[in-house]
């Protein structure tokens, strides 16, 4: 079995005039809770500050090459606890399709037993809604994680309709469920 942690990139900025789509940061909500999901699900599923862990943590963590997406895996590569040597940057994420994530996926290294995806959507929400054998995924507004589980042995043999949701996190449900966790580090 492996382990797949989706994660739509945090809330970006508008703010700039003329700046490509492509270099738009992150705002202040998004820097504000970016680090704060990423923290609840170390903490929560990923076994962080002494609590027991639900399954294996991440191992690496692929994101798209936009500046949103960078910024995003970057809050969540310290909230993990991974080096930067766990974080890929892959163009093809950009904006992409449900069928190329699936391709990002299976080429993932079979050594991997879990892996975390951050790009955009609706590409993003897409795949995440085609992968799942037996739930929907309503909607993933920013930084919105799902994290599923896929019965296959193999990255490379990945497929919708295949996989279990383990979890759908969005932001303002961790702020109304979970107060106390809603505060900068």
């Amino acid at each position: 079995m492996k382990y797949l942690t989706v994660i739509r990139h945090a809330k970006s900025s508008w703010s700039e005039a003329g700046k490509a789509d492509h270099e738009r940061p992150l705002n202040a909500r998004g820097n504000f809770a970016a680090p704060i999901v990423g923290r609840f699900l170390a903490k929560t599923y990923f076994g962080a500050d002494a609590q027991p862990a639900l399954m294996v943590p991440p191992e690496l963590i692929v994101a798209s090459t936009a500046l949103r997406t960078l910024q995003t895996a970057q809050h969540m590569t310290a909230a993990f606890r991974l080096g930067v040597e766990q974080m890929s940057l892959q163009s093809r994420l950009y904006l992409a399709s449900k069928e190329t994530i699936l391709e990002v996926v299976r080429g993932l290294d079979e050594k991997l037993r879990h892996a975390v995806i951050i790009a955009h959507n609706p590409g993003i929400h897409e795949f995440c809604d085609a992968m799942l054998a037996r739930a929907q995924i309503p909607e993933m507004p920013t930084c919105t994680t799902v994290i599923l589980t896929l019965p296959q042995e193999h990255w490379g043999l990945a497929d919708f309709g295949t996989a279990q949701l383990v979890a759908h996190l969005t932001p303002r449900v961790l702020e109304r469920r979970f107060p106390s966790e809603w505060t900068p580090a």
